[in-house]
């Protein structure tokens, strides 16, 4: 066990190590944590081993002596936090404040955002900014006060003239780090994981004038010896920070227990999807601060504060093997079969790796560990792959020459990326047309999943979207079949039924012509008004359809023209699929008063749904943006608006408007 114990101590001083020295992970955090945890149950199990050098007693970096930077000692050490991972771990905490505090009543605490970038703490000296030295390993940091000054967002000169020590984190915001990952793109050069890599590696630069470039931000959350301002708590201090000029979050909510505190972690657990930095997790903190002394510190974390670690968004996992699938457009795609692992709540064993191209760009091989995340948080993706940690038993992955599911040759088209399969009876691409048409955004048949669809084609009950509408008549048979029974072949049978009365142009969506999504179909459904006169329109009438271009127009033409579409769409018919709605005929070019606007709305509305606020702003000629930027003219804010009212704000150049005000330009008042 002694031998053990001291492999995963140098395990672990090799990854913390290279994240210092390099800029970025070997693994993941959620990898790390484990490991962390792991060290620590079996020290205190076998306490004979313990080593006063072990990283469970370290702080951060266990190794400066690569540094390209100034050594400095903290006056005062920069402690980590311990970890909680579940309500339990935030109940605990609370109860042991209270035994250690038996005879204090009314015991708050303070909760703040946990970003995710690189610790820093700064110095003033009369109000200027005098030195600001990294975390390093918590006595000893890296002095990057030359770089930290080209932040535009961290003050040189202070609202006062005070002499202090803040604490805080740098971060790249997510905006920048998208930007900075597609111009290294663009180079030929490696992207960066996450952007908190980026962040480090960034603040490391010998050359200054990449940190101004790049857009670094720094947020700060701690005031050190606080109580020798005037404030006796916390959150106190956080408003004495803003007050001088010192970026906060703006968040720092003072709660009484562990349930207020939970309600408040899963709201911000939800929010911290609008924000443009990382967060990794909450901080919880006695609010008082003259309670800290009483519950004093551990050699690495303070007893009075505790970090809430939000599910992993990013981990790290090994490719056991690639699965090449076939697409409803004949298209195929690797998939990375994975070691499981759970990220974003929920257990992963497969990823997307996009194309061959982007395999060979990111150096990708069986056998590999590789970062993965969930792209949009829903498609988990590979990242990048860590090439430091092979050991020469990894394979390359080739290309395939022949459909994986039915071997006919493959094709590329002349400049695309992507290899297809020509075949048009293919069982893959079958596969892939139903399951499209019974999406959500498409005929939106609730349970009607991928694994149902696998089953029925297996089964020989359906062989294409038609079918889909005569399962009525297998009951019986559905009945029989394992994990369904009466109540579920209901309630699919039910969900089929529905599907019916769908839109026009969900059905047209639904249809998978190349190139038109559910935008697009919108736009050729009010055009058309019933499938009979979309079928007749020719390549010219299709193209003067505003939105659709010459590329949508000719898909839209060959699509049917195709005998087996026409087959299908008269299939479709038989059984009262809706082919049309009421043509909508556009306003006057002179009532349309949001034409070459763009809109974006925040909070709850008491007039309109999400849609039909949409739907009033298309039809005056406005366009709908999904998020705010220096493209954006209006904001409309309603009840409880967001983040996105504080950014617009930020930007200046943004009109923010009341719901009331927006209806009385559309003259709804």
């Amino acid at each position: 066990m002694k031998k053990y114990i001291e492999e995963l101590r140098e395990k672990i001083k090799k990854y913390s190590d290279y994240y210092y020295t390099n800029s970025e992970s070997l693994i993941s955090d959620v990898e790390f944590d484990r490991l962390l945890v792991e060290l620590k149950e079996l020290e205190e199990k076998y306490p004979e081993y313990k080593s006063v050098e072990s990283p469970t007693e370290v702080v951060g970096a266990t190794n400066l002596r690569d540094t390209k930077f100034q050594k400095v000692t903290h006056k005062k050490p920069m402690l980590s936090l311990s970890n909680s991972y579940n309500e339990g771990d935030i109940s605990d905490f609370i109860e042991r404040v209270k035994k250690n505090l038996a005879e204090e009543k009314g015991i708050e605490y303070a909760l703040e955002l946990k970003l995710d970038g690189l610790s820093l703490s700064i110095q003033y000296e009369n109000g200027r900014l005098v030195r600001a030295v990294t975390r390093g390993d918590g006595a000893i940091g890296e002095d990057v006060t030359e770089n930290i000054l080209e932040i535009e967002s961290i003050p040189k000169v202070l609202k006062e003239s005070v002499s202090l020590e803040i604490r805080g984190e740098v971060v790249l915001p997510i905006s920048k780090f998208e930007e900075l990952n597609k111009r290294r793109l663009e180079a030929g050069e490696e992207v960066f994981a996450n952007p908190r890599n980026a962040a480090s590696g960034t603040l490391r630069q010998l050359d200054s004038k990449i940190i101004k470039e790049r857009g670094l931000d720094a947020y700060f959350y701690f005031l050190v010896d606080a109580q020798n301002y005037g404030v006796k708590t916390h959150s106190e201090s956080i408003d004495y920070l803003a007050k001088l000029g010192i970026k906060t979050t703006g968040v720092c909510e003072v709660l009484k227990d562990s349930s207020e505190l939970i309600k408040r972690i899963e709201y911000w657990g939800e929010k911290r999807e609008s924000l443009d930095y990382e967060t990794d997790g909450m901080v919880i903190k006695v609010n008082e601060i003259e309670l800290w002394e009483k519950l004093g510190n551990t050699t690495k974390s303070p007893r009075w504060a505790i970090a809430f670690k939000f599910p992993a968004k990013q981990v790290t996992t090994k490719i056991l093997g690639v699965t090449w699938q076939v697409g409803r457009t004949g298209k195929i795609t690797p998939v990375a079969e994975l070691e499981e692992v759970e990220l974003s709540g929920s257990r992963v064993k497969r990823a997307s790796l996009h194309n061959y191209q982007e395999i060979e760009r990111k150096d990708i091989r069986v056998g590999d560990s590789v970062f993965i995340e969930k792209a949009a948080e829903i498609i988990p993706q590979v990242v990048k792959s860590v090439r430091e940690l092979r050991d020469g038993s990894e394979m390359i992955i080739s290309e395939p020459t022949t459909c994986p599911i039915c071997n006919t040759p493959v094709e590329r088209e002349s400049g695309q990326v992507d290899i297809k399969c020509p075949n048009l009876t293919c069982p893959g691409k079958i596969e892939g047309e139903l399951i499209y048409f019974v999406s959500r955004d498409a005929m939106n048949i609730a349970g009607f999943g991928s694994k149902i669809v696998e089953n029925m084609l297996k089964l020989g009950f359906i062989q294409n979207i038609v079918d889909i509408y005569e399962l009525k008549n297998h009951r019986e048979d559905l009945e029989k079949l394992e994990k369904m029974g009466k109540k579920s072949v209901d309630n699919l049978l039910n969900a089929i039924e529905n599907s019916k009365t769908r839109e026009y142009s969900k059905v047209l969506c639904a249809l998978g012509i190349p190139f038109i999504g559910k935008t697009s179909a919108k736009l050729l459904a009010q055009a058309s008004g019933n499938i009979d006169r979309l079928m007749e329109m020719s390549v010219e009438d299709l193209t003067q359809i505003e939105g659709v271009g010459d590329k949508m127009a000719q898909a839209v033409y060959d699509f049917f023209r195709d005998e087996e579409k026409i087959r299908l769409i008269a299939g479709l018919k038989s059984h009262g699929i809706c082919f049309e709605q009421e043509v909508v005929e556009e306003l006057p070019q002179e009532e349309r008063v949001f034409t070459g606007k763009t809109f974006l709305f925040t909070g709850t509305l008491k007039n309109f749904t999400r849609n039909e606020i949409k739907e009033e702003i298309e039809k005056l000629g406005g366009k709908n943006l999904s998020a705010v930027s220096k493209n954006l003219d209006y904001l409309i804010v309603g009840e409880k608006a967001g983040s996105k009212l504080k950014k617009a704000q930020e930007l200046g150049t943004v009109k923010i408007i009341s719901e009331e005000e927006f209806m009385e330009i559309c003259g709804k008042k």
